[in-house]
């Protein structure tokens, strides 16, 4: 008797065998991969608060060192912990999950209710010459123009407006204590405006932030 010949598709079967779906291997694999992603989560938020506080403590560039350092340790400590990922895409988005998170913690840490690094800042500044406030600096810059136009010898009073992402507690306006009101700091006392204005603010971490203006004379 002959011997049936195989079709073409019972020949391209015995080339291709599928292999076996381990399905132990792949939840081994899953748990390292959850169990990864934990621990570069954690890791990521531990790291960025220490580095806020060794940027408030000592510098940002050692705060930086910090957390790459961690991130070029990432692959051997997750290997010991038997949390490291099998496939280099999972390994990307670890990476880049680590950069982002650490990130994050890091500006946390460096902000209030945690850290105060901002000094306050000085918003504007106006003048009243008997009849308008006219406004002589608005951040980030003067107003020449304002500057040059008004008699500063008509000049009656002066306000500025200073804020900070938690208190401003001490503002001087040409070394004398101003007062805040209606939103406005303004010296307790009359003040003599010679060639200069110099504001200084304070905030409750001891920030200090320090604009002079350069006025005209004999106007």
């Amino acid at each position: 008797m002959a011997k049936r010949r195989k079709t073409p598709e019972e020949e391209e079967k015995e080339l291709f065998k599928e292999p076996e779906f381990d399905v132990v291997e792949f939840l081994k694999s899953e748990l390292k991969k959850a169990k990864g992603i934990i621990v570069v989560f954690l890791l990521a938020v531990f790291i960025g608060f220490i580095s806020g506080y060794i940027q408030v403590l000592v510098s940002t560039a050692l705060a930086a060192i910090v957390g790459f350092a961690t991130l070029f340790a990432l692959k051997p400590l997750l290997h010991r912990l038997n949390a490291e990922f099998q496939k280099r895409n999972d390994w990307v988005y670890a990476i880049i999950t680590f950069l982002l998170i650490w990130f994050l913690a890091w500006t946390v840490a460096i902000n209030p209710p945690f850290n105060d690094v901002s000094p306050p800042q000085i918003r504007s500044v106006e003048v009243y010459n008997g009849t308008a406030w006219i406004t002589i600096y608005s951040f980030p810059q003067e107003i020449s123009k304002n500057i040059k136009s008004i008699k500063w010898n008509e000049v009656e009073d002066i306000r500025v407006k200073v804020t900070d992402n938690v208190e401003v507690t001490d503002v001087t306006i040409n070394g004398k204590t101003a007062v805040i009101k209606n939103g406005y700091y303004e010296p307790e006392e009359n003040i003599q405006i010679l060639g200069k204005i110099e504001i200084q603010a304070w905030d409750k971490a001891g920030h200090k932030t320090t604009l002079k203006i350069t006025v005209p004379t004999g106007t």
